[in-house]
């Protein structure tokens, strides 16, 4: 995916890559962090990031763990609020990375922009692929089949969020879109 066209039929990924619940059960407790993103990408190819994740603090965790992963991961990045102060996005030069808004930020003029256009889904104008965010409690099987079916025809990534998020169960939604041949 170069300049917000998603070249694969879709990627799929979490909320974030970090979640401690993870250590441990997905990720080997003695796996240095600044790995994670590159053993995340493994199982899936994107992530989403809120803009507290990538907009505020130290980015330096975030600078190394994306130099470790694969240039091939797609980093979709919540917008910050408009009064927030400027953020440094040549951290994410080596990825793809699109930027997902409420409305078209001038501010960010340059960066493919993908406009909301629900609570959970947001939409490229140039070339109509969309990215859904789904928030599961747990990973039903059933209930992931159900809601793929009404997924627009136009998604190109689709996200897991909640507590059922889980990037090491992301190959059975895959194999489970495979088979509905969504994937």
């Amino acid at each position: 995916m170069r300049n917000g066209n998603v070249e694969r039929r879709l990627l799929l990924g979490t909320q974030g890559w970090q979640r401690a619940e993870w250590i441990g059960s997905y990720y080997p407790a003695d796996l240095p962090p600044e790995w994670r993103l590159a053993y995340y990408a493994n199982d899936c190819g994107c992530v989403l990031l809120p803009a507290e994740d990538w907009c505020s603090g130290d980015l330096e965790p975030l600078r190394a763990a994306l130099g470790e992963a694969p240039s091939s991961l797609v980093v979709f990045l919540q917008a910050p609020a408009a009064e927030a102060a400027g953020c440094d996005l040549r951290l994410l030069a080596a990825h793809d990375t699109v930027l997902l808004v409420g409305r078209y930020d001038p501010r960010f003029a340059g960066i493919p922009q993908w406009v909301a256009r629900a609570p959970d889904l947001w939409v490229d104008g140039e070339s109509a692929n969309a990215l859904v965010r789904w928030t599961v409690d747990a990973i039903d099987l059933r209930d992931l089949r159900a809601r793929a079916e009404r997924l627009p025809e136009a998604t190109r990534a689709l996200v897991l969020d909640g507590g059922g998020a889980d990037p090491g169960r992301v190959a059975e939604l895959r194999a489970l879109l495979e088979l509905m041949g969504r994937s």
